[in-house]
């Protein structure tokens, strides 16, 4: 679903008289695959449950893709929470830095779709790294870590909390 949903974002900016037609491409492909799987591999031939578990299916792909939304807007935090929810299961015991790579490679595979050309997209001439090539960034030291906080910054710090509050009061 992670792959599925970095390229849901990426044809979200077709022109609007394409967009639609490929999401819904993309989504069919998706869930005709896993009922395909359904039956071959799970042994799942009754009709009836089959459909209960695509139901099911639809429901969490409708459930990540809000919760990946709202991270891609509010930042790394909220996305790290959204990936530790429906990658990792929301483990207590989960390695952090894991859910770190997983938010790096997502922004790094969004920033390289945008750059992809219309034609590249279409043509399925894209690959996706593993999320484990992110670890020299997620593993480097942020010079912002070492910068000393100043009133600037609680000004700052005021400021957005204020705007926080007006906009949970619309």
């Amino acid at each position: 679903m992670l792959h599925m949903y970095l390229l849901t974002v990426r044809l979200r900016y077709f022109p609007q008289q394409y967009s639609t037609l490929w999401l819904q491409h993309l989504h069919d492909h998706f869930f005709y695959e896993a009922e395909h799987r359904m039956t071959i591999f799970h042994g799942i031939s009754a009709r009836g449950v089959r459909n209960k578990y695509l139901k099911d299916l639809y429901d969490q792909w409708r459930g990540v893709t809000a919760a990946y939304d709202e991270g891609l807007i509010r930042g790394d935090a909220v996305l790290a929470a959204a990936v530790w929810r429906n990658v990792f299961k929301a483990r207590e015991d989960v390695d952090w830095t894991k859910v770190a790579l997983v938010v790096s490679f997502m922004r790094r595979g969004l920033r390289a779709l945008d750059k992809a050309q219309d034609r590249q997209i279409v043509g399925g001439l894209i690959r996706f790294a593993s999320p484990a090539t992110e670890g020299q960034m997620v593993g480097a030291e942020s010079e912002w870590m070492k910068k000393p906080f100043g009133p600037e910054d609680e000004e700052a710090l005021q400021g957005y909390l204020k705007e926080l509050e007006s906009t949970k009061k619309k």
